[in-house]
């Protein structure tokens, strides 16, 4: 489950434990503040919080509001500049609607255990949250939109890390991307033993590096789809690059390996055929390889945390932060 939605998850156990609960949006960020919109926290009335607004003091005082809040006051909205009203170094301001969530338990079921995507809708008045099924021109996972006095955004399902190889650096890196919301389906053919049972963290597990197969079994590649070659062997890795690098529904393709690697590869696949052409020079620029940000990695804990790094660079920046380019992460193999 994502951090987004465990949040709602907990709002739901404390509702049924019959505490009183507020749900605490973050609805306007403005210069450079810890959170952004659709950042979340759950407040119960006796103090417990699950979840973060971005911490120190506005953190402290959206707190002390939405205790109040689940203990029965009305909704309300805290707006706090952080230098002006709260002697805080960050130079932005910051709007946090304070929801009760009893009147919207039946969103929060909704969405807190469904693996379906949907969009979430939050009135910036306090008004109880909302859920509808995804609409042509809503704002794409992790980009939050304010729309005539209300937030929407997707949640659930749709961000996928389609891992193959399950070796050293995939058990590391499984685990992480499951933690920041990945579904995670994990491949390897089990010549070597990597496979048997199903990784706690992986949603499913496909013994085969036949990347047209695991397509359909996965029902298909999209968009929110992550294919990350990090399996033991370079032949298995040309094999699975050149039948990924044509498929231009997959939202990411990354592949472990030197920079000499790399350029091997791609003079095969010009050979092949696979990248000349108009579109040629495109699908190759979409593959991100070496894949990892530039950490200095060496073991594949360190590896793990350079992947997992480029993918939240690539959730996070577009339009939101500054520039960034991955660039090497040492080969798991020579």
């Amino acid at each position: 489950m994502s951090p987004r939605l465990d949040v709602f998850a907990q709002a739901l156990r404390a509702l049924d434990a019959g505490r009183g609960v507020a749900i605490a949006s973050v609805i306007g960020a403005h210069g450079s503040t810890p959170r952004h919109l659709g950042a979340r926290m759950v407040v119960a009335a006796d103090g417990e919080q699950w979840g973060t607004v971005g911490g120190g003091r506005i953190e402290q005082l959206v707190a002390e509001a939405a205790r109040e809040v689940a203990g029965g006051a009305a909704p309300r909205v805290v707006r706090q500049h952080l230098v002006r009203d709260l002697a805080m170094c960050c130079g932005g301001s910051m709007e946090v609607v304070l929801t009760p969530a009893a009147p919207s338990r039946a969103t929060l079921e909704a969405v807190a255990g469904s693996a379906e995507s949907q969009v979430l809708i939050t009135p910036v008045d306090g008004e109880p949250l909302a859920v509808r099924p995804p609409v042509a021109g809503d704002p794409p996972p992790h980009q939050p939109e304010l729309r005539d006095g209300v937030m929407i955004e997707r949640v659930g399902a749709g961000e996928r890390a389609i891992v193959f190889g399950l070796g050293h650096v995939a058990r590391n890196l499984g685990p992480l991307l499951a933690n920041l919301g990945f579904t995670v389906i994990v491949c390897d053919d089990g010549e070597t033993g990597a496979t048997g049972e199903r990784p706690s963290w992986a949603a499913a597990l496909h013994e085969t590096f036949d990347a047209k197969e695991v397509e359909r079994l996965v029902g298909g590649f999209g968009p929110g789809d992550h294919a990350l070659i990090v399996t033991r062997d370079h032949a298995i890795d040309q094999q699975l690059l050149e039948q990924l690098i044509t498929n231009d529904d997959l939202g990411y393709l990354g592949m472990i390996g030197s920079r000499g690697k790399v350029g091997r590869f791609r003079k095969r696949l010009e050979a092949r055929g696979l990248i000349d052409g108009p579109d040629g020079e495109s699908r190759w620029a979409r593959l991100r390889a070496p894949i990892g940000l530039d950490l200095g990695a060496e073991t594949p804990e360190e590896i793990a945390v350079a992947i997992a790094a480029e993918l939240i660079a690539r959730r996070r920046s577009e339009g939101r932060v500054g520039d960034w380019s991955p660039r090497r992460a040492r080969a798991e193999a020579p």
